[in-house]
């Protein structure tokens, strides 16, 4: 709930200073660019990679359904069959509150990234898993900031079509 210690740019200069060119880069690309072509030999970072891919599936497939759309049509690489996500996901939809739902989802992924940096200190695995954490966490000081509100506010009262099922999600 307290403010990050540093902003993502921040952490991705400070980053340059301490890794390789080639960890930079694949750094700033799970930080920035949305990790879906991205080929790496760090376990860690395909661990997440795989994770935020199949989280992202298993929203885009709950969403699909609910509009009565074709779920094959917005599915990236292979949906995997996950049951937690699954249910995360399930379980976030059913919250009336927007803010509420994202954090359940941000607290799934904050706790992956948990479980990937156990055993980690001070290496580029643990320095990943930081700095997912604080995109995370930046995003949740926006959430929070009067541009946050003005924002939940207009999707709340957001007109959509009749044959659209709005997604608490």
């Amino acid at each position: 709930n307290g403010k990050p210690p540093m902003t993502v740019e921040e952490f991705c200069s400070a980053s340059h200073r301490l890794l390789s060119k080639e960890d930079c880069t694949l750094m700033e690309h799970l930080l920035n660019d949305g990790n879906t072509h991205i080929e790496t030999d760090n376990a860690v970072a395909r661990s997440w990679i795989q994770f935020d891919r199949n989280f992202r599936n298993e929203a885009v497939s709950f969403r699909a359904q609910r509009a009565h759309k074709d779920p094959a049509k917005s599915i990236r690489g292979t949906k995997e069959n996950d049951p937690w996500l699954r249910e995360v996901v399930h379980e976030a939809a059913k919250m009336p509150d927007l803010l509420e739902a994202e954090t359940l989802l941000d607290r799934t992924r904050w706790q992956y990234l948990d479980d990937l940096a156990r055993g980690h200190d001070y290496d580029l695995e643990f320095l990943i898993c930081y700095g997912l954490k604080l995109k995370i966490h930046q995003r949740h000081q926006e959430y929070r900031s009067s541009k946050g509100h003005d924002v939940f506010d207009d999707m709340r009262t957001m007109e959509h079509p009749a044959d659209w099922a709005v997604p608490s999600i």
